[in-house]
């Protein structure tokens, strides 16, 4: 355990970097390779550049993984939808690294107690609605795509209005009505 007046931190016990120390003074944060992590692992090749997600609960961290790499917590493998939670000398495990964490009487997991914190499925519903929305947003820029595209093209439009010509009579009934319709008008502008 840390001295008060100190941050938590996450230490390195085994690996290319044995005796790293990472102080936490926010959360959320990730553990990975890339240079904007709290918690940069360069040396190991096995961490990918965004490897885990870390949130702050009461008296300690939830892990989740968020790369396709396996991460560890106690030993125990953890996913993301199914998190873990680390307390002090708990450990955790990103490709070939082992870190510790290590708690500050007053640091940020001490000062969350009775904090409400997200669940597992809180966090699969929070998941969930940003793909469905990734994904329409994806199929409405394509169909949009499409029809631009489609709409550019004269040949295009006249195979569109052939194919409902052809396989839609409801359409063909009211191209046939409205054709009379002109016809008629136009004939009758002549006749007087």
């Amino acid at each position: 355990m840390r001295a008060a007046g100190q941050a938590d931190s996450f230490v390195i016990i085994n690996g290319p970097e044995d005796g790293t120390e990472f102080p936490v003074v926010r959360a959320p944060f990730h553990i990975g390779s890339e240079s904007a992590c709290p918690v940069q692992i360069r040396l190991d090749m096995n961490v990918d550049d965004l490897h885990a997600l870390v949130t702050v609960v009461s008296d300690g961290y939830r892990v989740r993984r968020t790369s396709r790499n396996p991460v560890f917590v106690n030993g125990k493998r953890t996913g993301s939808l199914l998190s873990r939670i680390v307390r002090n000398g708990g450990t955790i495990q990103v490709g070939n690294t082992l870190l510790a964490v290590d708690c500050s009487p007053d640091g940020l997991a001490r000062r969350s107690r009775g904090i409400v914190y997200e669940s597992d499925f809180g966090w699969a519903i929070q998941t969930a609605g940003r793909a469905t929305a990734r994904a329409v947003r994806n199929v409405f820029t394509w169909l949009y795509e499409l029809v631009r595209r489609l709409l550019s093209s004269k040949l295009a439009i006249a195979s569109i209005l052939f194919l409902l010509l052809v396989f839609w009579p409801s359409f063909r009934v009211w191209v046939f009505q409205w054709a009379w319709y002109i016809y008629h008008s136009v004939a009758n502008l002549f006749r007087s």
